[in-house]
Parts: C-alpha cells; sequence; structure tokens
C-alpha cells in the first residue's frame, strides 16, 4: 500500500514503523523453501535493507551464517528483540548497503521490498562479485492484503487519502522508483505465492504504519487517528469478532545483479 515515490526510505528510522513491521502479514513457508532453494549453498545469505530480519529470522534455519544489512537502528533493535538471541549467526550491521564492502562470497542475496531505496549503480556492481558462481540475487514483495470482499472499498479509501494530501497513487515517478532496478538484473525467474490470514482489524491498521506513506510522524496524530477511523469503518461490517480473513499474495523475483545496466529502449542508461 506504500507510494513509495513519496519518500526517501527516512521514515523507517522511526521506532514506531520499526514496531509496526511486527503487523505485516507473513511470507508462506513455501516462499522461504523457494528462496533456500534458489541458493547456491548453505554458508552465507545476504539480507539487504532487512528492516527487522523478516526473511533473515526465517531463514536462519537454513544457512550456516546471516549479513542482515539495514540503516536503520530501529529496525535493527526491533530485529534482536524479536529473535531474542535465538539465532546467533546473523550478523545485524547498521550500514547504508552502499557504503560497505559485503564480504562474500555469498550462496543467496535476498531483498525484502526494500530494493527501490538503493542506489543501484553502487549496490547492483558490488553484489554482482559478492555473489558466489551462481547465486541469485532473490526480491521478495508483497505481505499485505491482495485478496478479501472488503478489498476494492479499501483500495479505494488508500487512494482517497494519497490524493487528499495532493499526492497521486502510484504515479510516474512511483513507477519509475520501483522498476530502476531492472536494467541492473538478469531476471531468470518469478513466483507468487499466497497465504490466507486472519488478523485483527487494530493490527491491519498497526501494518499500515509500517509503510512509508503512513508513518504517523509524517502524518501527525490527528490526521493518522483519522486515517485509522476510516479504514476501521470499511473493515469491521466484514468482521467475524475483531478479525478480517484476506489473502496475501507474495512474489519472488530472481536473477544475477549485473556489473552494468542493460541499455534503455532510448538507448540511455537506466
Amino acid at each position: 500500500m506504500c507510494n513509495a515515490a513519496n519518500g526517501a526510505g527516512g521514515e523507517f528510522n522511526d521506532e514506531d514503523v520499526a514496531r509496526c513491521y511486527a503487523f505485516r502479514a507473513p511470507y508462506p513457508e513455501t516462499l522461504h523453501e523457494r528462496l533456500a532453494g534458489l541458493a547456491a549453498g548453505r554458508a552465507r545469505l545476504l539480507d539487504l535493507g532487512c528492516g527487522p530480519g523478516k526473511l533473515a529470522r526465517a531463514l536462519a534455519g537454513r544457512f550456516d551464517a546471516i549479513d542482515a544489512v539495514d540503516r536503520s537502528h530501529a529496525m535493527l533493535a526491533a530485529g534482536r528483540e524479536l529473535d531474542s538471541g535465538r539465532h546467533p549467526h546473523i550478523n545485524w550491521i547498521e550500514a547504508r548497503a552502499e557504503d560497505i564492502a559485503f564480504d562474500g562470497p555469498y550462496d543467496l542475496a535476498v531483498a525484502g521490498a526494500s530494493i527501490h531505496w538503493m542506489r543501484h549503480d553502487i549496490v547492483m556492481p558490488k553484489l554482482a562479485r559478492a555473489l558466489r558462481q551462481g547465486a541469485p540475487l532473490a526480491l521478495v514483495d508483497g505481505d499485505g492484503p491482495s485478496q478479501a470482499p472488503w478489498m476494492d472499498a479499501y483500495q479505494t479509501e488508500v487512494i482517497r487519502w494519497v490524493e487528499r494530501s495532493g499526492r497521486r497513487w502510484q504515479d510516474r515517478a512511483h513507477r519509475d522508483l520501483v522498476t530502476a532496478h531492472l536494467p541492473w538484473i538478469d531476471i531468470e525467474g518469478l513466483e507468487t505465492f499466497t497465504i490466507t490470514v486472519r488478523q485483527k482489524i487494530e493490527d491491519l491498521i498497526e501494518a499500515e504504519h509500517s509503510r512509508a506513506t503512513w508513518a504517523r510522524s509524517r502524518m501527525g496524530a490527528e490526521t493518522a487517528e483519522a486515517f485509522d477511523a476510516s479504514l476501521r469503518a470499511i473493515l469491521e461490517p466484514a468482521a467475524i469478532g475483531e478479525a478480517v480473513e484476506y489473502v496475501a499474495r507474495s512474489t519472488i523475483v530472481w536473477g544475477r545483479p549485473r556489473l552494468s545496466p542493460r541499455p534503455t529502449a532510448s538507448g540511455s542508461r537506466g
């Protein structure tokens, strides 16, 4: 639900945003299994823009060592708290991916809805060199509602809130942002995974505040409360008890990062 073009990612340093990440829909176990199956081996995993370690923690039992990189202290603190020391082989690294040397070789690199925040001209060549031969970069996206009887009304309300703030929903700038990485990857495959989620209404609304567009620090308390009330009004008639049910759809796109981008159709570099 995030209109990513409207933020530069600074909201993810916010402790409330990091806290709200825990309310996002889970990835299905079949997605974790597929990621592990893509790896060239099981020695080392790199998780870029790891946030609170949603992928790193889920894959920890499948790799000997994991480097989980994020520039947000709040996100890494949330990840350590959620992990509670169960996986000491996760190395939590507070840094921008652009600023550190990747200590490869890695058997797999993953990025969960984070690649669009990075400088591809810096990160992708480093990844190409740090990945073991045959090891891919896997991009994971989609951890919110995608199908439910109330979905059309919910999506319409979210778009209304974007537009009332003077912005356009998924405009050209947004599309350019979330596709800018494509010339930097030789894509080898794409798969979709679904999971049915039953979630308390208040937890689903909290999940929205983990997204840059709806960070409370950005919206302000009064506007955030009004936003919550508008979503609640749509969800409550569909609830059984205090919860609603929906399908979350996630995707994996994987391939090899490039040392330089493919030329665009116009002949310019992407």
